[in-house]
Formats: C-alpha cells, structure tokens, sequence
C-alpha cells in the first residue's frame, strides 16, 4: 500500500498530455481510458448529480459559487478543481474541507489497483487524479459534485460525467498548443462538455466563440441561456442603491470586502404586478471583487434557475446566503486593507487585464508595486505591458514551479522598457520589503505565486 507520500510520486509519475502525450495520443482513447476506468470503479459518477464547468478564465470562482450555494441550501457536495495552489489535496473538498491525507492515499492506492487490473496503458496523472475525486464523492454520499474541467473539455477527463447543467465561462486565447490558436477552435474544445438535452449556461462571448457554442447547442438539443441575451448582472453604483435587506445583511466573521450587484432576466416582458420574472433575480452580494466576478454570480444564478425549472427544489434565499459566504483564495484576494495587499492569480493577458480593471475600479488613481512571477510558457511581456500603466515599480520572483521563468527573464523585459524593478530571491523576501516600506502591492502572474501569498497570510487554513 501507498502512503500519502508515494501516492503523489506515482501520480506525478504518471503520463500528462503536453508532457508525455501529446499528438501522439489518439483522441479515441484519452475519453476511453477514463470510462474504462470509471466502470472498473463502479460508475461512481453515477451515483450524485453534478454540474459540469468549463472556460478560460473564471471557472474555478464559478466552481466554487456553486458549491458555496448548494451547500447553503443543506447540499452535501463535493468541489473538483484544479490546479491546486499549495497542496494537492485542495483539488478534492466535500463540505468546504480539503480530502484527507489518509483517504487520498486509500484513493490512490484503489485507482492505481484499478488501472492495473484492466490493463490500461499510458493513464494520465489527471486522469488519476479525476477517478480519485469522483470515487470520493461517491464514497462520502455526496449529492451534488461541481467539476472543473482541467483543461478545454471535449476530451478532458471529467468529460466522461453526464451532468445536469453544464457551464461555459469566459473564453479567451490560452493554451493554443492543446486547444487551438482560434477563439472559435478554443470555443470547440469548451463546447465538448454540452450533453444531449442538458442545459447550457454560457457567458456572452466573443462572435466566432458564441457561434461555435450555439450551433454544438443547437445540434445536441441543450437548452441554452447566455448571459446579455437571458440573464445579466448590473453592478451598484454607491453603497446607497443596495437593497436595504442587503445592506442591514450580519457582516460576515472575517469583514471581507463586498461587492452588490443585481441580477435580472431579459429579453422578458414584465409587468406592475409582476416585476420579477424569476424567484432567483434580485440583489447579491460576493465577496469576489471585480466586475467579471459578477458575470461568473450571474452565470451561478442562472444555473440555479435553470435547474429550478427542471425541478431542482432549489431555494433562492439559500443562493442569496451561499453566494455571500463564497471563499475562493487567490483571486483578487485582498490580503491587507491598507495599503492594499492583494493576491491574485492572473496568468493571462485577459485575466491580467481584468485584474488591471479592478485595481482602477476599486483603487482609483492608484500606483503598485507588482510582485510578478508567471510560468515559462506564458506571455510574459504581454502581461507586463497589460499591467505597466498601473506600476510605480516591480519585484520579480521566480514561481516555485518546474516551469517557473527566471526572475532575470521578467528583469530582462522590464530593463527593455525603462521600468523601475528588481529581483528577490523568494516570495516570503519581496513581501517582507513591501511591508517594511508600507506599498501598494498586488501578488500576480502565477496562481502558484498568488496562492504562496494568500498560504501565508492564512488564506488556505
């Protein structure tokens, strides 16, 4: 028997797709060798019903808003995501707490047995990892999972649950060697996870994006609701237009900042006595910043409703509560409320730019010091100069990744553009010095980067 320890050597032993796999790998047998293997377990994934999330950016938040809700509705649920930021064991939660060292192993330990016993060659390490978390749910009595896609959708192994609703969120360029250079091969690639007759929510896209998903909706008879066209989240101006239920709402324990937001249907017609169309529109509260923190709300709440009118007797007080207790560490993660400490795990010139919206919503006129640090196959130029007119100053500090960049490369890149920067030797040293200097500062680039910080501040307790 495996311990804990060796579980994780023989999970990262395994093949991966951009390492071991590639092209190489028939696109017949990546869905096949997980259905080979869930049935040598049984069919766990049969035994709760789930939701299915896939997307560029913003899946991991919308994950864990539906899994906030459910469980606020006395759902017990598990959460399936990836990566993980500081310990493997967060990709596996039932109830909001991490899978145990103990029953990973026992895990581990039931998949690899299973993996021998029917003789699949070449398993993947999130293949594994994937058969461990949906045995999980299984094993504990779970009755709702919510399962991130790991990467792009129609051949990703959690593609093999049939879901009751699936979610598309935000699209953009990303990983174009697995998924494509196009918005439109992409949105393929995300598409994958629309099943015959299951109900499709989809953030409004970009043209090529949003036709690809209509039409994979449209063949495969999914009901489909896009944000803009069905539903939509309209921020708060000032404090005074939340709803005065909102605003006399108890604060919660640790005072996170909050953002308000309404969501209504559109494209509806109302009436006097009739203003609202579904029992799931109204006001919210996230402790998720940003506003495309409120397009991935919205998206939750047209879920909820969608799977309402399917006869889900789900309660809108309940997702109302659920959404306002959300935690998901990392993403823009106010760490220190003056001067702002924020950790955030923006790794793409779109989150990035997001990133760079927020800190002009929220802190307006405004300089930072950015700790900066990204993985080497990512553009890492391209999000400097997203974040560039925002700096006072940078500290580069490596990921602790096998594909972290070195820290002289970002020096290198910002040397070229006359930037005021640095390198530190660790991320524990650069947050010591903005300390001791009393700086604006954002943790960014990486979401290993951003989840060290909010680990160290206490966020992954």
């Amino acid at each position: 028997m495996m311990t804990y320890s060796e579980s994780l050597d023989w999970l990262y032993g395994l093949a991966s797709f951009d390492k071991n796999l590639g092209a190489e790998d028939p696109e017949t047998a990546r869905l096949g060798r997980i259905r080979t293997l869930l049935e040598a377990l049984g069919h766990p994934e049969q035994r709760y019903k789930s939701i299915h999330v896939a997307g560029t950016k913003g899946k991991g938040s919308t994950c864990a808003m539906l899994d906030s809700a459910l469980r606020q509705m006395s759902y017990k649920v598990g959460l399936f995501t990836s990566p993980h930021l500081v310990d493997f064991r967060e990709r596996i939660r039932v109830d909001g707490h991490w899978i145990s060292a103990d029953d990973a192993a026992a895990l581990a330990n039931r998949v690899r047995s299973a993996i021998e016993a029917v003789g699949i060659e070449r398993a993947t390490t999130f293949e594994a990892i994937t058969a461990m978390g949906l045995t999980h749910f299984a094993d504990v009595g779970c009755a709702w999972a919510v399962v991130e896609t790991g990467l792009g959708g129609r051949l990703d192994p959690t593609n093999a649950i049939l879901p009751q609703a699936s979610v598309i969120t935000s699209l953009s360029i990303d990983h174009t060697a697995q998924l494509g250079n196009t918005l439109a091969l992409i949105a393929a690639e995300k598409a994958g996870i629309i099943k015959e007759g299951v109900p499709v929510i989809s953030h409004g896209q970009m043209l090529p994006a949003a036709q690809v998903i209509e039409r994979v909706a449209r063949e495969r008879h999914a009901p489909l609701t896009v944000l803009g066209n069905h539903w939509r989240g309209i921020a708060a101006a000032t404090e005074s237009n939340r709803r005065p239920e909102a605003r006399e709402a108890a604060p919660l324990p640790d005072q996170r900042r909050m953002q308000s937001f309404q969501v209504k249907q559109v494209a509806r017609i109302r009436s006097v006595d009739k203003p609202y169309l579904s029992e799931f529109e109204g006001w919210y509260e996230i402790p998720l910043l940003g506003l495309h923190q409120m397009e991935n709300a919205t998206a939750v709440i047209a879920t909820l409703d969608a799977l309402r009118q399917r006869g889900e007797p789900f309660s809108p007080k309940a997702a109302h509560e659920g959404l306002r207790r959300v935690i998901w560490a990392a993403r823009f993660d106010v760490l220190r409320a003056e001067p702002p400490l924020i950790a955030d795990g923006a790794h793409n010139i779109d989150s990035v730019n997001k990133l760079a919206m927020t800190l002009a919503e929220l802190y307006p006129g405004r300089r930072w010091t950015f700790i900066f640090g990204c993985l080497a196959d990512k553009d890492a130029e391209g999000m400097f100069n997203a974040l560039r007119q925002r700096a006072q100053r940078w500290i580069f500090v490596k990921p602790d990744h096998p594909r972290g960049l070195p820290a002289e490369a970002l020096l290198a890149i910002a040397q070229k553009r006359g930037a005021r920067a640095t390198v530190a030797p660790s991320l524990r040293e650069a947050i010591d010095e903005i300390v001791r200097l009393g700086e604006s500062t954002a943790v960014t680039g990486s979401l290993t980067l951003a989840g060290q910080a909010a680990s160290a501040f206490g966020r992954l307790a």
